[in-house]
């Protein structure tokens, strides 16, 4: 007779990620479980007994006594970053036979973090892709079904376009490759809609569709641009990945705890060149499947190396043969680690655990680590409800790299090319990250000196005065270093 599993939080989700994690764990479980839908049992009636409980999307598990005291296997998604503070608090409400599946290592660090001793059983459960649909097809017939037109590289991304996603970067990098490549045209594949809303750190959702038309025409790059809506059907997604060299992925969304999309490039044959961070940090194995994008956190948000991306993409565009290595790698790394059979058979073995423990072991209670200080707010982002200090403590785990520390052969340029607001403030170009420059640093000459690349060691001398502000224009995040290669873009 098969395990039941009782269920909180699993009806139809609105959000497409968190639905298509929904049916797979369904198609998973339903081979070896009775799955029991205790949301739908009256409050008159007895609870059905079960082997244990999966809370998909529910805060049920944190609200009172579980039936029949079975074991807890939790889903987190994206919520060790979203809900770091509550987390915290309902952590205690858990046992040491529970259950957390996490979907990156990232979340794994965060977790035992909270932990005051031993934690609850924590699983990484990676997310599958349909690899008999997402499959190395051959590039020119894609191209040739969407009508993208004649050019030599395709340059993809595929994502929500909120600006978290980071739209604004990708077109950045790719009209500067397209640059670096020339003679050869190069083209933007954009897969995506915009949203008039986000729910965390909206700094500017509802304009991110004009701000992006506008940079398209300062780039000058409309002509090399081909842009498809999210309404694209699997099979038509499927034909978008295999028309693309390569898939730029510059993702800051705080809570990008493991991203569909670059697994499904991968499925498809595509290199991935993403930012470090969170799941795409598991997923793209640097120099075989990609190249990740270092990430560090500052007093206004996370900061991408973007010129990382640029080289990175360069060089794999500008050699056939590492091309054709990398292609081949990220299609078998994708098949053996991300098929549905493979994920599902680690979701299965996650609840035969989880009932097999609570059989042999009684449940202990967990307790939690005090919170830290939260960090004082740097004023220099817009005010948002919570702020983006509020996500600082996990968002390190996140990234990949500490805030940089300047030498003076370090060069250092603005973050993004700055603007100046409606209310006349100035600020960094960057919808994602729209930080303000301070009143006392518009007239700064080390402000002035780094709207090009400049080198540390012109501008200060180590220990002065104007070096601590250098380094303290990089720990804000207006201030980056730029690399080799951007310097010589920059003179030319």
């Amino acid at each position: 007779m098969p395990h039941r599993i009782g269920t909180w939080g699993f009806g139809p989700h609105p959000w497409v990620s968190v639905e298509r994690t929904r049916r797979f764990y369904a198609r998973a479980l339903a081979s070896e479980f009775e799955l029991v839908d205790l949301d739908a049992v009256p409050p008159e009636q007895a609870t059905p007994a079960v082997d244990a409980i999966l809370s998909f999307h529910s805060s049920r598990w944190a609200q009172g006594p579980r039936p029949g005291d079975a074991p807890v296997v939790l889903a987190m998604h994206g919520g060790p970053v979203v809900d770091h503070p509550r987390l915290r608090q309902r952590l205690g409400h858990l046992r040491r036979d529970d259950t957390l599946l996490v979907n990156c290592s990232s979340d794994e660090a965060i977790v035992r973090d909270l932990c005051d001793g031993p934690s609850p059983r924590v699983v990484r459960l990676p997310l599958p892709v349909d690899t008999e649909l997402m499959l190395p097809y051959h590039r020119g017939d894609c191209r040739r079904e969407l009508s993208l037109p004649d050019c030599d590289h395709v340059i993809g991304l595929v994502c929500r376009l909120v600006p978290q996603k980071n739209l604004h970067l990708f077109l950045r990098a790719f009209a500067r490759i397209r640059e670096r490549l020339r003679p050869k045209r190069v083209v933007a594949l954009v897969v995506g809609s915009f949203f008039s809303s986000y729910p965390i750190l909206d700094y500017g959702c509802g304009e991110y569709r004009a701000h992006i038309a506008e940079l398209v025409g300062q780039l000058g790059i409309t002509d090399d641009l081909v842009c498809f809506p999210a309404t694209l059907d699997d099979e038509e997604l499927a034909l978008a990945f295999g028309a693309m060299d390569v898939l730029l992925h510059p993702t800051s969304a705080v809570d990008e705890n493991f991203g569909y999309v670059p697994v499904e490039a991968m499925a498809c044959g595509v290199p991935v060149v993403g930012a470090a961070y969170g799941g795409l940090k598991d997923t793209i194995v640097p120099g075989e499947t990609g190249a990740l994008m270092p990430t560090w956190v500052t007093r206004s948000g996370i900061r991408i190396d973007l010129d990382a991306g640029v080289e990175a993409v360069t060089r794999m565009l500008s050699d056939a043969r590492e091309h054709e290595r990398m292609s081949a790698a990220a299609a078998e790394h994708a098949s053996t680690h991300y098929s549905e059979a493979a994920c599902g058979e680690i979701l299965r073995r996650a609840l035969r655990d989880a009932i097999a423990a609570r059989a042999h072991a009684p449940g202990v209670a967990i307790t939690t680590t005090a919170a830290p200080p939260s960090p004082e707010p740097a004023g220099l982002l817009p005010p948002t409800t919570p702020a983006w200090e509020s996500f600082v403590e996990p968002v390190r785990r996140y990234v990949s790299h500490p805030v940089p520390t300047i030498t003076e052969s370090t060069w250092l340029r603005w973050a993004t090319p700055l603007h100046r607001d409606p209310d006349g403030i100035l600020r960094l170009d960057d919808p994602a990250w729209p930080a303000a420059l301070p009143p006392e640093l518009r007239d700064d000459p080390l402000v002035d000196a780094c709207a090009r690349p400049a080198r540390v060691g012109t501008l200060a001398r180590p220990g002065s005065e104007a070096w601590q502000r250098l380094q303290a224009l990089v720990d804000d995040g207006l201030l980056i270093p730029a690399r080799v290669a951007a310097q010589a873009e920059a003179a030319a």
